[in-house]
């Protein structure tokens, strides 16, 4: 199967993924610094995104998306669970999360 062959793949899902690029802070625990990553794509229940270090498939990570001009994008914040790292080369790893938790969105703003 050749790239372009993915674009004619009809997406089957309930909540179907939305590609988008803002910048995604996150953390994996509370007494951590926040690290910035680049979002790729989200749907209500997940996201995608890039990150300059691995995380632990299933452990716990707290996110925000900063939408900056991208004003399609909401703001966002919330918790969820790490289900994939997928290193792509040196420091920058593909992360998918599962959310879990949205936080209401006077406070993601």
């Amino acid at each position: 199967m050749q790239n372009n062959d993915l674009a004619d793949i009809p997406n089957n899902r309930v909540f179907p993924r939305i590609n988008a690029k803002c910048p995604v802070m996150h953390r994996a625990d509370d007494s951590e610094r926040w690290s910035v990553g680049l979002l790729i794509n989200f749907s209500a229940t997940g996201m995608l995104f890039t990150s300059a270090r691995p995380l632990k498939i299933g452990s716990s990570i707290t996110v925000h998306l900063e939408r900056g001009r991208n004003l399609v994008i909401p703001a966002l914040s919330g918790s969820g669970n790490v289900i994939r790292c997928t290193k792509l080369e040196t420091n920058k790893y593909e992360i998918a999360c599962k959310l879990t938790k949205i936080d209401p969105p006077e406070s993601a703003a």
